[in-house]
């Protein structure tokens, strides 16, 4: 029998109870800490109304209306596709299909919207929100049944994807790093898409450093081009530079598919390992965020001297500062050439003195503006991984040269 026989489940789910769902998934999406049994067994059931493979709410104030109005008149909608799935060890649903519908209404209850635009059938009920409802009629709406089709075990998340896929015909292709990241289920990727997440929703980091770095914008978030520039990052600041990749993209796809497997199978090693590279990202950070006392965008030209409006983040400079970074924090790797100690972290200390940290850019510009990133002959990738080592190699010979290395690794 094929590995991709499946046997969904028909549900009709009340519109109170899809509402109470999906407010415990909100609830559990937030929490970035481990569950005690009695959490996991309350979260359980909980909808996780946007997945990663989902894109943006684009439903219009009209779209909305329409489909409260066919659900107070009684005229079906389509049914819900929803596949079972785990995330931080409670038993969830995603929405395969039908997160447009869903939102609609729990925005409509939580009195998000008015229905004051594209009502035919109840225009009485123009300008009203579900609070201006009377109580006979709200209980209609919530005990309202809807149709879902519970996906219940899944070969994984691959062929929840290939579902997704299905029902979507019509849509623009997913973006392969969409991809990556509902195939490539892990911890380190759950990290990721919220830290991401966070620079640009807490209103606390909205003037964050870090934020411009990364060029954290809307779209970049929800077309995935932040998290996907950031696992390539994380690649090589655990593994260096890879010569043997051709595109920056491989990085990202290699290391998130490492990841997840490794979680699948030695979930104990994956734990220690993802505690280690939080580690280096954060020290990481501390490097851009002190180089950015003095340029504002290090991740891009503007680095070495070249001002530029647009290219903010440029995927092959972030790879230079990656890998320069690998070169000074000194780390040992086991034979899985997995980092198992981490020597020395120089960043919390050091790098914050503007002598230092003037040196170390003026080694990084002038090589920089030697590199075939600025030699008009060159017609090759940006991001390819031969040349960017030898730059990494020529920068960390002139630190070198001038005894920057030793002085940084002298702990106190």
């Amino acid at each position: 029998m094929s590995k991709y026989k499946i046997d969904p489940v028909n549900e009709n789910m009340s519109i109170q109870v899809i509402i109470e769902r999906i407010d415990k998934g909100y609830e559990l999406q937030k929490i970035d800490r481990e569950l005690t049994e009695k959490e996991i067994l309350d979260f359980n059931g909980a909808i996780i109304i946007a997945p990663d493979y989902q894109r943006e709410y684009r439903f219009t104030l009209e779209d909305e209306v329409k489909l409260i109005e066919s659900v107070l008149v009684g005229i079906p909608i389509p049914p819900i596709f929803l596949a079972t799935d785990k995330y931080n060890r409670v038993r969830v649903y995603n929405v395969v299909d039908g997160q447009h519908r869903l939102r609609a209404l729990y925005r409509f209850y939580y009195n998000e919207f008015k229905l004051n635009d594209g009502l035919k059938l109840l225009e009485n009920l123009d300008g009203a929100s579900f609070n201006d409802l009377s109580l006979d009629i709200k209980s209609e709406f919530t005990e309202v049944k809807i149709l879902v089709t519970i996906f219940k075990d899944f070969p994984g998340l691959d062929f929840e994807l290939e579902i997704f896929n299905r029902y979507n015909k019509g849509t623009k292709p997913l973006s392969p790093q969409e991809i990556r990241h509902a195939v490539y289920n892990s911890n380190l990727n759950q990290y990721i898409n919220n830290f991401t997440f966070k620079l640009f929703e807490d209103k606390e980091l909205r003037k964050s450093k870090l934020r411009l770095a990364y060029n954290i914008t809307k779209d970049r978030i929800q077309k995935k081009k932040v998290q996907e520039g950031l696992f390539v990052i994380l690649s090589i600041l655990e593994y260096g530079i890879n010569e043997k990749y051709d595109k920056s993209l491989e990085y990202a796809e290699k290391y998130m598919e490492e990841k997840s497997n490794l979680e699948k199978d030695e979930p104990e090693l994956a734990e220690e390992n993802f505690k280690l590279v939080h580690k280096l990202f954060d020290d990481f950070n501390k490097m851009i965020e002190s180089i950015q006392k003095t340029v504002e965008y290090p991740f891009s030209k503007e680095l070495y001297g070249i001002s530029s409006r647009n290219y903010k983040f440029q995927i092959s400079i972030a790879m230079i500062l990656a890998g320069i970074f690998h070169r000074i924090a000194k780390y040992e790797v086991d034979i899985f050439n997995r980092v198992v100690k981490y020597e020395v972290d120089i960043f919390e200390k050091k790098f914050i003195m503007q002598e230092d940290r003037n040196l170390f850019l003026d080694i990084i510009k002038s090589n920089m503006q030697d590199s075939f990133l600025e030699n008009l002959e060159y017609k090759a990738s940006s991001t390819n991984s031969k040349e960017i080592k030898m730059l990494i190699d020529n920068i960390e010979n002139d630190l070198i040269g001038i005894g920057f290395l030793n002085k940084m690794l002298t702990i106190e």
